[in-house]
């Protein structure tokens, strides 16, 4: 607590309406021990839990205890001011650089390599050093201590902490322009699994507009309520779907900054869903809203006829972006209707055909594997005798392992989708996509995950 950054940290649920601001009181010496408006100072040990606006924290430091070590010299006492509020210079983030201060380093024990890895350089005092992204200081190390370690330990919220000794930040960028996301808890945790929110949508009302398992995929859940949908990480709600409404880009149009769909689908995909909705948001100037629309004679005229209102609105909303108005007539918003359903229907039927082709393709891909595969057993058998006295693979240990390399692939978690999601810092490739968000702990080794990155394998 010789450290004001540090002391500074303890003041985490310090009321905002207090007297005195923890900046002030840090600076004098002290740290809040969590009890009321309580502080002790680290020298003197003596507290304080009392204040009143205008009050001087070094003057009541000082009469509290006029021998204090820290308020005789502040310098001497061993303090070590914070920094100036400007961000440190990115020569420190640079490993090489970081390395080249530990010339004078005093401790054996502790490699300056590995310091240095760990975001550390010396400052030349005692042997304590400074994180040159979280600006943490750590001193008094004992043999054993490893710098990263005791880094997370410390300071686990610290980007370099995050990422671990298997990746490094190069100078001047930040872990989400690598690609890495640092984590934070679901809000509805319960609907974090594909399978908890499927099983919302079992009366899901408007299937043929929206279909449940695509609103699943893309973190949403059902609540009960007419269309209402809600995602389980940022908790953000939509609701009076249309058909020709895509899941992910709503969630990520309305959505920007929620991580399950950083994760999935990644920033650049976000900023272009953003950048297409500015556009259409400029080009377009409808001379009334969706809800007046639907409020017109051609819509009511339309519902009566007896045709579906999901479709009826979607068609209307497809007007009012195209040409900035209603439909003029009865008969032309039926005639919309109508073509929007048989394009509807003529895509159902394009997936069907298309994963019949798929299915036919994997048929015909798994026989001319068996044909190659007994081919080459053939030929083996023909060639010559020295060849031949080989000994064959048995079948079923070739079977048992391409199933362990198949299984090698698969989500340790759901068991079911393929591996793309490495945990920080400890480095396992163990989870999808779907189910990441969900676990606080790695799977393989139980440490916590503090950061992930979505990879491709090819």
């Amino acid at each position: 607590m010789k450290v004001e950054e540090n002391r500074l940290r303890t003041f985490s649920q310090w009321p905002s309406d207090a007297p005195v601001s923890p900046d002030r009181i840090a600076k004098a010496g002290f740290f809040a021990t969590g009890t009321a408006l309580e502080v002790q100072c680290p020298w003197c040990e003596k507290r304080i839990n009392t204040w009143e606006y205008g009050d001087q924290v070094i003057v009541r430091h000082r009469r509290l205890d006029p021998l204090c070590t820290f308020v005789i010299n502040p310098t001497a006492s061993g303090n070590i001011p914070r920094a100036s509020s400007s961000s440190p210079s990115d020569d420190w983030k640079s490993e090489e650089t970081r390395l080249r201060s530990f010339a004078k380093w005093p401790v054996s024990f502790v490699a300056p390599a590995a310091l240095a890895k760990a975001g550390f350089y010396f400052f030349n005092l005692e042997d304590r050093v400074k994180c040159a992204w979280c600006q943490g200081v750590v001193g008094q190390w004992e043999e054993g201590d490893d710098p990263f370690t005791v880094h997370q330990r410390f300071f686990p919220t610290c980007p370099r902490a995050v990422l671990g000794p298997n990746i490094d930040i190069p100078a001047g960028e930040r872990i989400s322009e690598l690609g890495i996301q640092a984590t934070r808890p679901p809000r509805m945790p319960k609907f974090a699994s594909l399978d908890a929110r499927l099983r919302t949508f079992a009366q899901w009302p408007v299937a043929e507009i929206q279909r449940g398992e695509v609103l699943a995929q893309a973190g949403f859940y059902y609540q009960g309520n007419q269309d209402q949908v809600r995602c389980f990480q940022c908790d953000g709600g939509l609701k009076c779907w249309l058909a020709d409404d895509d899941p992910w880009c709503e969630h990520a149009k309305w959505f920007p900054k929620c991580q399950f769909v950083q994760l999935m689908r990644g920033q650049a995909y976000i900023e272009s869903v953003q950048r297409t909705a500015s556009q259409k948001q400029a080009s377009r100037r409808p001379t009334m809203t969706l809800d007046e629309a639907m409020a017109t004679d051609a819509v009511r005229e339309t519902l009566r006829m007896g045709l579906h209102e999901g479709r009826i609105r979607a068609a209307t909303k497809q007007q009012l972006e195209h040409r900035g108005r209603p439909f003029d007539t009865a008969d032309d918003l039926v005639r919309a209707v109508l073509g929007g359903q048989v394009v509807n229907e003529v895509d159902l039927d394009d997936v069907e055909a298309s994963n019949d082709s798929n299915d036919i393709v994997r048929q015909v891909s798994d026989i001319i594997g068996l044909l190659v595969s007994s081919t080459n057993r053939s030929c083996d058998a023909t060639e010559e005798p020295v060849a031949a006295q080989a000994e064959p693979k048995d079948p079923q240990s070739l079977e048992e392992e391409n199933r362990k390399l198949k299984d090698a692939r698969l989500c340790k978690i759901c068991m079911d989708e393929e591996i793309s999601i490495v945990f920080l810092p400890c480095a396992h490739l163990a989870s999808c996509g779907q189910c990441a968000s969900g676990v606080a702990h790695c799977p393989l080794c139980r440490s916590v995950i503090n950061g992930r990155v979505r990879i491709f394998l090819s």
